[in-house]
Protein backbone atom coordinates (compact mmCIF):
# COMPACT_ATOMS: atom_id res chain seq x y z
CA UNK A 1 0.00 0.00 0.00
CA UNK A 2 1.31 3.45 -0.90
CA UNK A 3 2.00 6.12 1.70
CA UNK A 4 -0.45 8.53 0.06
CA UNK A 5 -3.18 5.91 0.50
CA UNK A 6 -2.47 5.72 4.23
CA UNK A 7 -2.07 9.42 4.96
CA UNK A 8 -4.40 12.37 4.88
CA UNK A 9 -3.11 15.95 4.97
CA UNK A 10 -4.42 16.44 8.52
CA UNK A 11 -2.22 13.52 9.64
CA UNK A 12 0.95 15.29 8.51
CA UNK A 13 2.80 17.43 11.06
CA UNK A 14 5.57 19.60 9.61
CA UNK A 15 8.16 20.61 12.18
CA UNK A 16 7.53 18.30 15.10
CA UNK A 17 8.05 19.91 18.50
CA UNK A 18 9.54 16.71 19.93
CA UNK A 19 13.15 16.62 21.11
CA UNK A 20 13.42 12.83 21.46
CA UNK A 21 11.87 9.74 19.93
CA UNK A 22 9.42 9.16 22.80
CA UNK A 23 8.02 12.67 22.44
CA UNK A 24 7.85 12.25 18.63
CA UNK A 25 5.90 9.01 18.93
CA UNK A 26 3.45 10.60 21.38
CA UNK A 27 3.06 13.73 19.24
CA UNK A 28 2.26 11.70 16.13
CA UNK A 29 -0.11 9.37 18.02
CA UNK A 30 -1.91 12.47 19.29
CA UNK A 31 -2.69 13.43 15.68
CA UNK A 32 -4.63 10.17 15.36
CA UNK A 33 -6.52 10.97 18.56
CA UNK A 34 -7.18 14.56 17.49
CA UNK A 35 -8.66 13.42 14.17
CA UNK A 36 -10.68 10.58 15.71
CA UNK A 37 -8.80 7.70 14.10
CA UNK A 38 -7.96 6.48 17.62
CA UNK A 39 -10.06 7.11 20.72
CA UNK A 40 -8.67 8.90 23.72
CA UNK A 41 -9.19 5.67 25.69
CA UNK A 42 -6.93 3.83 23.21
CA UNK A 43 -4.14 6.41 23.39
CA UNK A 44 -2.35 5.13 26.50
CA UNK A 45 -2.48 1.40 25.61
CA UNK A 46 -1.30 2.16 22.06
CA UNK A 47 1.48 4.39 23.35
CA UNK A 48 2.61 1.54 25.60
CA UNK A 49 2.57 -0.88 22.65
CA UNK A 50 4.57 1.56 20.51
CA UNK A 51 7.12 2.13 23.30
CA UNK A 52 7.45 -1.63 23.86
CA UNK A 53 8.00 -2.19 20.13
CA UNK A 54 10.53 0.66 20.02
CA UNK A 55 12.44 -0.83 22.98
CA UNK A 56 12.53 -4.23 21.27
CA UNK A 57 13.76 -2.89 17.92
CA UNK A 58 14.72 0.70 17.28
CA UNK A 59 12.76 2.12 14.35
CA UNK A 60 15.51 4.41 13.07
CA UNK A 61 16.48 3.41 9.54
CA UNK A 62 19.07 5.26 7.49
CA UNK A 63 19.10 8.56 5.59
CA UNK A 64 17.11 10.41 8.27
CA UNK A 65 14.11 8.06 8.31
CA UNK A 66 12.40 6.56 11.36
CA UNK A 67 9.30 4.39 11.18
CA UNK A 68 8.07 3.70 14.71
CA UNK A 69 5.35 1.09 14.50
CA UNK A 70 3.57 -1.69 16.31
CA UNK A 71 1.41 -4.64 15.36
CA UNK A 72 -1.77 -4.46 17.42
CA UNK A 73 -5.23 -5.91 17.80
CA UNK A 74 -6.52 -2.41 18.62
CA UNK A 75 -6.84 -1.30 14.97
CA UNK A 76 -8.68 -2.84 12.01
CA UNK A 77 -6.78 -0.96 9.30
CA UNK A 78 -3.32 0.57 8.99
CA UNK A 79 -3.18 4.00 10.60
CA UNK A 80 -0.38 6.38 9.67
CA UNK A 81 0.95 9.82 10.56
CA UNK A 82 4.03 11.63 9.31
CA UNK A 83 6.11 14.33 10.93
CA UNK A 84 9.15 16.28 9.82
CA UNK A 85 12.04 17.36 12.02
CA UNK A 86 14.47 19.47 9.96
CA UNK A 87 16.88 19.70 12.93
CA UNK A 88 16.65 15.97 13.54
CA UNK A 89 15.47 13.79 16.41
CA UNK A 90 17.71 11.08 17.89
CA UNK A 91 16.08 7.78 16.89
CA UNK A 92 18.97 5.30 17.15
CA UNK A 93 19.18 5.26 13.35
CA UNK A 94 21.36 2.60 11.74
CA UNK A 95 23.70 5.24 10.28
CA UNK A 96 23.95 7.14 13.58
CA UNK A 97 22.27 10.25 12.18
CA UNK A 98 19.12 11.83 13.63
CA UNK A 99 15.74 11.24 11.99
CA UNK A 100 14.29 14.11 9.98
CA UNK A 101 11.25 12.22 8.65
CA UNK A 102 9.20 10.17 11.11
CA UNK A 103 6.35 7.94 9.96
CA UNK A 104 4.27 6.38 12.73
CA UNK A 105 2.31 3.24 11.84
CA UNK A 106 -0.29 1.26 13.74
CA UNK A 107 -0.65 -2.06 11.98
CA UNK A 108 -3.34 -4.72 12.43
CA UNK A 109 -1.73 -7.89 13.71
CA UNK A 110 -3.83 -10.11 11.42
CA UNK A 111 -1.90 -9.30 8.22
CA UNK A 112 1.72 -9.33 9.41
CA UNK A 113 3.35 -10.19 6.06
CA UNK A 114 1.43 -7.56 4.10
CA UNK A 115 2.17 -4.94 6.71
CA UNK A 116 5.92 -5.64 6.63
CA UNK A 117 5.82 -5.03 2.87
CA UNK A 118 4.06 -1.71 3.53
CA UNK A 119 6.87 -0.62 5.86
CA UNK A 120 9.50 -1.59 3.27
CA UNK A 121 7.67 0.36 0.56
CA UNK A 122 7.45 3.50 2.70
CA UNK A 123 11.14 3.29 3.55
CA UNK A 124 12.04 2.82 -0.13
CA UNK A 125 9.98 5.86 -1.16
CA UNK A 126 11.38 8.17 1.52
CA UNK A 127 14.97 7.18 0.76
CA UNK A 128 14.84 9.28 -2.41
CA UNK A 129 17.05 12.21 -1.44
CA UNK A 130 15.19 14.71 -3.62
CA UNK A 131 11.80 13.78 -2.09
CA UNK A 132 13.22 13.84 1.42
CA UNK A 133 14.72 17.30 0.87
CA UNK A 134 11.52 18.67 -0.70
CA UNK A 135 9.38 17.44 2.21
CA UNK A 136 11.70 18.97 4.82
CA UNK A 137 11.39 22.42 3.23
CA UNK A 138 7.59 22.43 3.43
CA UNK A 139 5.52 23.86 6.29
CA UNK A 140 2.07 23.03 4.92
CA UNK A 141 0.58 19.55 5.56
CA UNK A 142 -1.34 19.59 2.26
CA UNK A 143 1.85 20.45 0.34
CA UNK A 144 3.73 17.57 2.04
CA UNK A 145 0.91 15.19 1.15
CA UNK A 146 0.82 16.43 -2.46
CA UNK A 147 4.59 16.01 -2.92
CA UNK A 148 4.39 12.42 -1.63
CA UNK A 149 1.44 11.57 -3.89
CA UNK A 150 3.20 13.13 -6.88
CA UNK A 151 6.39 11.14 -6.23
CA UNK A 152 4.43 7.90 -5.94
CA UNK A 153 2.73 8.57 -9.29
CA UNK A 154 6.11 9.11 -10.95
CA UNK A 155 7.63 6.05 -9.27
CA UNK A 156 4.76 3.75 -10.26
CA UNK A 157 4.68 4.65 -13.95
Amino acid sequence: MMLSQLLRPELVKPRLEARNKHQAIAELLDLLVQHHDVTLAQRHPLLEELEKAEAAHASGMERGIAIPHCFTDRVEDILCTLGTAPNGIPFDCLDGKPATLVVLLLLPRRNFTGEVQTIAGIEHLLEHASLHDRILKLNDPQAVFDVIAEEELVENR
